[in-house]
């Protein structure tokens, strides 16, 4: 399906038997801990590389930008962190530990210098990249990530409810009692096994932009994928990778030097644009584009265009890399 405008309109969904013929692609390093971290490689293997930081409560959404990666030239590479999916668990991981474990992945493939890109959840780890690896990175680009707010009661109320009230027990409870709640969705997959029945769970935290994505077959499908495959070996190490976002990062988000470009649907309820506009405004070179009318899985299903701009940021020059801007995009710098 496309829009007037060509690539920003394009879906980059996948069909049944696609998602599960590339879910199969599965491979392995061991990091310095002696932990298995499992990854999947996407787009085209010779081209520009460029990590994929998962959300919270996601695995195979990284699958989105396999066509768009071919078609624009990125081989996209997708770690699992720890605990999520075939990644073994690491107790007591942090995210500037897991930064550590990207330059080593990078170093095991073979690649110098990569582009950063994370969504929702995957906020604190692609920022610690930011803060602690910055000479390693091309780009960094934040698709609506998490911010670290969750313990601020003014900024947790733009939240959906049950994003609020998870926000609310991952801030406050011990991991060996937040993960009995957090283990609800995972048996929920187990139970609901239809997947447009599965994908009215989240109805709370949808905008209607993200609404009309969830009745999509195609997305349905994948979404409930995606959860059967994060709760693989249980939900301690899906519910301490959620714990990751809610609590303390490890380092300021005021001390990275690096540029970083924000993408942000103004309709977000998953995450609201008060999250990105506080990154935007404590990251001393940040730049944030809001997208008009959409929320948080227009960055992954219109993956063509995300990575049109992901393009544009390689091709920029060195301290200020440039984002074309679309029509539908309203620029806040």
């Amino acid at each position: 399906m496309k829009e007037a405008d060509g690539a920003n309109g394009e879906l980059s969904l996948l069909s049944g038997p696609e998602i599960e013929a590339l879910e199969k692609n599965v491979r392995f390093h061991r990091t310095r801990q002696g932990t298995q971290l499992a990854f999947h490689e996407y787009g085209s293997p010779g081209g520009r590389p460029l990590f994929f930081y998962h959300g919270t409560g996601s695995h195979v959404h990284a699958m989105l930008l396999h066509k768009p990666g071919l078609r624009y030239g990125f081989r996209i590479i997708s770690p699992d962190r720890p605990g999520v999916s075939r990644s073994r668990f690491r107790p007591g991981w942090t995210v500037l530990e897991y930064a550590r474990d990207m330059v080593d992945l990078a170093d095991h493939l073979g690649i110098d210098t990569f582009g950063a890109i994370g969504i929702s959840g995957g906020g604190p780890t692609l920022m610690a990249s930011a803060a602690s690896i910055p000479d390693r990175l091309t780009c960094v680009v934040d698709l609506a990530c998490a911010a670290p707010v969750y313990g601020d009661p003014d900024m947790i109320r733009h939240l959906g409810t049950m994003d609020r009230l998870y926000a609310k027990l991952g801030t406050g409870l011990p991991l060996f009692l937040f993960r009995i709640p957090f283990s609800l969705l995972g048996f929920m997959q187990k139970v609901v096994r239809n997947p447009a029945s599965f994908a009215k769970m989240f109805d709370s935290s949808l905008c209607p932009a993200d609404k009309a994505i969830f009745r999509l077959p195609e997305f349905q499908y994948l979404l409930m994928r995606d959860f059967q495959e994060l709760f693989r070996n249980g939900a301690t190490g899906p519910a301490y990778d959620a714990q990751t976002v809610y609590r303390p990062w490890g380092f300021d988000l005021r001390d990275i030097e690096i540029p970083i470009e924000v993408f942000q649907g103004s309709a977000d309820r998953f995450v609201p644009p008060k999250f990105s506009e506080y990154v935007a405004g404590r990251v001393k070179n940040a730049r944030l584009t809001l997208i008009e009318g959409q929320g948080h899985f227009d960055h992954i299903v219109r993956g063509y265009r995300t990575l049109e701009k992901v393009a544009e940021l390689f091709q920029g020059e060195p301290g200020r890399r440039a984002v074309t801007r679309t029509p539908s995009a309203r620029r806040r710098s």
